[in-house]
């Protein structure tokens, strides 16, 4: 039995950071309430107590923004004193210090800047089920928390770190935490998963159909792949249904591929590019017009709908007079983690250490003090 570099290593001291949420990146209108009797200072500088639990309307002025009858600055700032209250934006509950700002376009922004650890209590419940084993939420808990580290100030220019979304993590405030997920995070607190001395740039999606793929297959412009994220063989999500079929029109895949690339002309053909062994495929080729072009896996799936084109494990297409079948397996991108696999794990009684050590072999789990 080949043993696994896996093993828990400390990195240096830091204090728990403060990771900022892009709840609403951009608005015309939403609505505000305090779950307390919260001040907030109008543009004169005087103060104002907004009543608790009353729903006011904010949108932005010419001047900064209006919360019901108020007229505030552009920015503003709310938190609860107590931690068990909360700030709910369009109904939902953020605990942590919630920034109300005029943003460039015209708009309302919204940006939640919250502890890592809370912000994974959020996370969790949208990214795996509360009711799966223990130890598959563990896994999920370092993984997203991971995540999280490696992608932090990704849309800084939009003014925070990380959006609320599948660009990021899907991350939904306060709403849903459960005993199980707060056990997860608790249990699993302040760790992440290392290699070389570095934070692993980890991944992770649904289902990968029986092989995890290796990043460099579904990002090209990833490099090349470290240890931990060549892709494994998975015999424990294998069983697990994950065949999927998609049908698109030749006019819905010219359209999609003509917004973004402006090139004129019919489809006049398409076919699969590069694969590899495992049957993720990067690429595709088309002619439209006289022009041939690549188009990447996962720009396509983008473009055409990730919940159509489930994965970029695709076995074949089947072309017809009107359009392309697509039949593939797996959902998700196929990177790190397949959750599936790890709920199977967990029920066999395998811990989180030893799931993270299958999909991410060669890698440490390493904890980041605080």
């Amino acid at each position: 039995m080949r043993l696994l570099a896996f093993i828990l290593i400390a990195l240096p001291a830091r204090a728990e950071r403060v990771i900022s949420i892009g709840i609403v990146p951009g608005a015309d209108k939403l609505t505000l309430a305090c779950e307390w009797k919260c001040p907030v200072a109008d543009a004169d500088g005087r103060a104002h107590s907004l009543t608790p639990q009353w729903p006011y309307d904010v949108e932005a002025t010419e001047e900064g923004l209006r919360i019901g009858s108020i007229e505030a600055p552009s920015e503003v700032r709310l938190k609860a004193s107590d931690p068990a209250d909360a700030v709910l934006v369009n109904k939902k509950r953020y605990r942590g210090s919630v920034i109300i700002k005029r943003n460039g376009r015209g708009g309302v922004t919204v940006v939640e800047e919250v502890g890592i650890e809370d912000y994974l209590m959020g996370v969790l419940p949208h990214e795996m089920e509360p009711s799966w084993p223990l130890e598959a939420l563990k896994a999920q808990a370092v993984v997203a928390r991971t995540f999280a580290y490696t992608h932090m100030g990704k849309y800084k220019k939009e003014g925070f770190d990380l959006t609320n979304d599948t660009r990021s993590q899907v991350y939904g405030g306060t709403a849903e935490e459960s005993p199980s997920i707060r056990k997860a995070v608790e249990a699993t607190k302040g760790e992440v998963l290392g290699f070389k001395g570095e934070i692993l740039d980890a991944y992770y999606h649904s289902l990968c159909g029986g092989h995890t793929a290796d990043i460099s297959s579904v990002w090209p412009t990833a490099g090349s792949s470290p240890r931990p994220l060549k892709g494994v063989s998975d015999k424990y999500c294998s069983k697990v249904p994950s065949a999927w079929t998609a049908y698109f029109r030749n006019s819905d895949i010219l359209a999609a591929v003509q917004r973004r690339t402006l090139t004129g002309g019919r489809l006049r053909a398409f076919s699969i590019g590069k694969k590899d062994i495992y049957g993720y495929v990067r690429d595709f080729s088309l002619k439209i017009g006289e022009q041939t072009m690549k188009v990447a896996t996962n720009d396509l799936r983008q473009w055409l709908g990730p919940s159509e084109i489930r994965s970029p494990r695709i076995s074949r297409i089947r072309k017809t007079d009107g359009g392309v079948e697509f039949i593939g397996k797996g959902s998700g991108h196929g990177v790190g983690l397949c959750q599936w696999g790890a709920r199977v794990q967990a029920e066999r009684g395998r811990t989180y250490e030893k799931i993270l050590g299958f999909y991410f072999p060669g890698s440490t789990l390493s904890v980041i003090d605080e």
